[in-house]
C-alpha cells in the first residue's frame, strides 16, 4: 500500500504544456526575434526550470526575460490553463481521505509553481514541494530523497508523471510510476512499453486502480 504519492505538474495535474510553450514563444520572440527556438527544441529542455531554459537559449541568465515569463504566465493563466484536469481534485481528495501523503515533484521554478498552485487552488493538497533547477533535474535522486525523508520502503512511494522520462526516473529510483497518459501529448505506446500495467488514460482510471490497491 502506498504511503506517499508524489505528483508531477505539467501534463499531469493540468493541461499546461502548450501554455508553458506559448509563454516561452513570447519570451524568445521578444529577445531573439527570428532566431527563436522551435517548440520541440524547448520541450526537449523541460528538465530545466524556466530560468535554466532562458539561459540555455540566451547564453546567460536574464532577469528581464525571466520576469517577462512570470508576467505572461500569470496574465495568460485564466485563458490558457483555467482549471486542473477534470477529476484531479477528486483524485487528490480521494488520496487525502485514505491518509496518504501527497507531495509535488516538478521541474518548474518555485515562482511559476506558486503562480499555478495559487490560481488553480491546489496549494492545500501538497505537504512538500520539490522544484526544478536551472540544470537538468535528476528525479531519481529526488525520489530517493523522498524515501529517506519519509522513511519509506520503495514500494510505499509512487510517482505520478506523464513523461517517459518520469517512468525511467522511477526505474532508477526503484519506485513505482503511475503514468498519467491523459494529456493529448501523451506517448501511450512508449509508456506502455516501459511501464506496463500502470499507464492510465484518464484520471478516473487511476483512481480506480488506487481504490483496488489501497
Amino acid at each position: 500500500m502506498y504511503k506517499l504519492i508524489a505528483f508531477d505538474f505539467d501534463g499531469t495535474l493540468a493541461d499546461s504544456v502548450d501554455f508553458c510553450l506559448h509563454v516561452f514563444d513570447l519570451v524568445f520572440k521578444k529577445y531573439m526575434g527570428d532566431k527563436a527556438p522551435s517548440r520541440e527544441s524547448i520541450y526537449q529542455n523541460f528538465g530545466m526550470n524556466e530560468p535554466g531554459v532562458v539561459k540555455f537559449y540566451l547564453g546567460e541568465f536574464n532577469a528581464d526575460a525571466e520576469n517577462d515569463f512570470y508576467s505572461w504566465h500569470r496574465e495568460l493563466h485564466a485563458e490558457m490553463c483555467p482549471e486542473p484536469y477534470p477529476g484531479t481534485r477528486e483524485l487528490l481528495d480521494f488520496i487525502k481521505e485514505r491518509k496518504i501523503t501527497t507531495t509535488l515533484l516538478t521541474g518548474r521554478s518555485e515562482t511559476t509553481c506558486k503562480i499555478s498552485l495559487d490560481f488553480l487552488k491546489l496549494n492545500s493538497y501538497f505537504e512538500f514541494i520539490q522544484n526544478g533547477s536551472p540544470e537538468k533535474n535528476d528525479k531519481a535522486l529526488q525520489l530517493q530523497y523522498l524515501l529517506k525523508k519519509y522513511d519509506l520502503q520503495p514500494d510505499e512511494l509512487a510517482y505520478v508523471g506523464d513523461a517517459v522520462s518520469d517512468a525511467e526516473a522511477c526505474i532508477r529510483a526503484g519506485v513505482p510510476c503511475l503514468s498519467a497518459a491523459w494529456a493529448k501529448s501523451a506517448r501511450i505506446a512508449e509508456l506502455e512499453a516501459i511501464n506496463p500495467g500502470r499507464v492510465f488514460t484518464s484520471v478516473q482510471a487511476m483512481q480506480e486502480y488506487l481504490t483496488a490497491v489501497s
